[in-house]
């Protein structure tokens, strides 16, 4: 029996579209520079795999946070998204590790785009930077039992400990956001 022309129409389309991703990925391997910079290369990087992970142990971006309650009290700064333990069943099911992964993938994002501003540029008008503000609003929103009436954030770059139960040994403030309204 044939196949309906549907079907066939929209196999070739995903075979062109995997040749094609291919390509690019091995003319982006191949080309010179260490970053591949452009428009249209910043629009595709989410099918591009970082593999940063595979250089030497440095400093690494962490979020951290802190609301402002009823009383007009900050509360104090903690980790937006911690490590989480790991369990035999996330091998199957875990949309909340994925979740904070991603989300941590974006604040890496975040500092790679900070990096690359110019001087005199504000980062509030980069993308990722308010798409981590409305991340960040969404979980502390989620979490808090009490409403909220304002919070902010630091971005820090810190060297991590060898357990996550120990104090971080050096961190610096990479950028610290004022407070915003949830």
């Amino acid at each position: 029996m044939d196949r309906p022309w549907h079907l066939l129409i929209a196999q070739t389309m995903v075979i062109i579209f995997f040749v094609v991703y291919f390509l690019l990925l091995m003319l982006a391997i191949r080309y010179k520079t260490r970053e591949v910079k452009g428009r249209w290369w910043f629009f595709l990087r989410a099918f591009f795999p970082n593999w940063k992970f595979f250089h030497a142990v440095g400093y690494a971006p962490r979020l951290y946070g802190r609301v402002l309650d009823n009383d007009l009290r900050w509360g104090p700064w903690s980790v937006v998204y911690p490590r989480h333990a790991r369990r035999l069943h996330h091998l199957f099911y875990n949309p909340r590790v994925n979740l904070d992964l991603a989300s941590q993938n974006l604040v890496e994002h975040l500092v790679a785009d900070i990096n690359a501003l110019g001087d005199g540029q504000d980062a509030r008008a980069l993308v990722t930077y308010q798409m981590v503000v409305n991340r960040m609003r969404l979980a502390l929103t989620q979490a808090s039992a009490k409403p909220i009436r304002a919070f902010e954030f630091e971005l820090r770059v810190e060297l991590p400990s060898r357990a996550h139960w120990e104090p971080q040994r050096d961190s610096h403030v990479m950028l610290a956001s004022g407070p915003i309204d949830p």
